[in-house]
């Protein structure tokens, strides 16, 4: 049975599934992931322990979400170019400040989405948690961004294949994209944004996002929608 959509989202938002059984992380002197792969594998072995070890908890407490999301998925996400890149072209008459309200707003918006997917799958995450497993392969590599492939099966999800986008800054790489059937959760956030906003000012997508205006669920949805549609034609 093919996965919900709305499933596939949360999984891609989750980057749960991601991490083989058989693959170990190595590290760098300073024991922290040193390539693309495996800051993948280094965000889901923690993340995909909690959610097995704590599926009630997630499931009934979005607070319990949000702090899994802070500690330990916060960390390997660039915010600052998510947010950036979600402005649009108001990036380029932002000043820093303006940047950083809508970098901290995004980042709270991203944290409750991600709790409220745990919430609504907190036992389909959990079984993909503990039975899925997962292809790692680095598509591309530079000094500055990575694509890295998961082809992913599990429960709940016959086959799947995310592409995972990453940036390097301050010596470390950090998450910023994830596509799935082509259609990118960045683009959709940025277009939802826009929408919400009505292609406004700073203030305007911030206000949209701290009122949870910002309808990335509702926007995947058509997205993939017409994605699928278009490969069946």
């Amino acid at each position: 049975m093919n996965a919900p959509r709305t499933l596939i989202l949360a999984i891609a938002l989750l980057l749960a599934g991601l991490l083989p059984a058989t693959v170990a992380a190595s590290a760098d002197a300073g024991g922290e992931p040193a390539s693309p792969e495996e800051v993948v594998n280094e965000v889901v072995t923690e993340a995909l322990q909690t959610i097995a070890e704590e599926r009630e908890t997630l499931a009934t407490d979005r607070a319990a979400g949000v702090e899994l999301f802070n500690d330990q998925v916060l960390p390997w996400v660039d915010t600052d170019l998510m947010a950036r890149f979600a402005m649009g072209p108001a990036a380029r008459q932002a000043d820093p400040a303006e940047i950083e309200r809508l970098r901290a707003a995004l980042t709270n918006r991203v944290a409750n989405l991600y709790a409220g997917a745990l919430q609504r799958y907190a036992e389909e995450a959990a079984d993909f948690a503990e039975e899925g497993e997962v292809s790692l392969r680095t598509v591309s590599e530079d000094d500055k961004r990575a694509i890295v492939s998961a082809r992913v099966r599990g429960p709940h999800v016959d086959d799947l294949t995310l592409r995972i986008q990453l940036y390097k800054r301050d010596d470390r790489w950090r998450v910023f994209d994830i596509e799935t059937s082509g259609v990118s959760i960045l683009l959709v956030f940025r277009d939802a944004l826009q929408a919400a906003s009505h292609g406004g000012d700073v203030d305007a997508m911030i206000a949209a996002l701290e009122e949870g205006s910002v309808n990335v669920e509702e926007a995947w949805e058509e997205e993939t929608g017409d994605a699928a549609d278009a490969a069946d034609s």
